[in-house]
C-alpha cells in the first residue's frame, strides 16, 4: 500500500499538469497550493473566478483537504457561501479518493451557472427598465 504522501505527490504532480497556468505550490509541508478557477466568458466577455486554497492533511484522501477560497471576483457573498458548501458535499462525497480535481471541476461549473444567472438579472432588469420606461 502506498502511504498517504505518495498519492498527494502523485496528485500535485496530475494537478500541476491539468492547470499549469492556475496552479500554485505554496507550502511543501504541509502540502498547501493554490488554483485559480475562472468561469467560461459570459456575455460581454465577463467572467466570475475564485482562487481556491487546499491544504492536504496528514490523512488526506482519507481525509477531507483544508480548503478555503483565498480571493475572488465578481461574485457576491451569496456566491462565495454557496462554493463553500459545494467544497463539504464533495469532499465529504469524494473521502477515501484524491479529490481536488473533481472539487475543481464541481467549482467551475458553480462559476459557470453563476454567469449564467448574472445575465439573467440583467435581462430581468432591463426589461423592467424598459416596462417603467413605457
Amino acid at each position: 500500500m502506498t502511504g498517504y504522501s505518495e498519492e498527494q505527490r502523485k496528485e500535485l504532480e496530475a494537478l500541476e499538469s491539468i492547470y499549469p497556468d492556475s496552479f500554485t505550490v505554496l507550502s511543501e509541508n504541509p502540502p498547501s497550493f493554490t488554483i485559480t478557477v475562472t468561469s467560461e466568458p459570459g456575455e460581454n466577455d465577463e467572467t466570475v473566478q475564485t482562487t481556491l486554497k487546499f491544504t492536504y492533511s496528514e490523512k488526506y484522501p482519507d481525509e477531507a483537504p483544508l480548503y478555503e477560497i483565498f480571493s475572488q471576483e465578481n461574485l457576491e457573498d451569496n456566491d462565495v457561501i454557496d462554493i463553500l458548501k459545494l467544497l463539504a458535499l464533495q469532499a465529504e462525497e469524494n473521502l477515501g479518493v484524491v479529490m481536488i480535481f473533481t472539487l475543481v471541476t464541481a467549482v467551475e461549473e458553480q462559476l459557470n451557472e453563476i454567469v449564467d444567472q448574472i445575465k439573467t438579472r440583467r435581462e430581468e432588469e432591463n426589461k423592467l427598465k424598459e416596462k417603467e420606461g413605457e
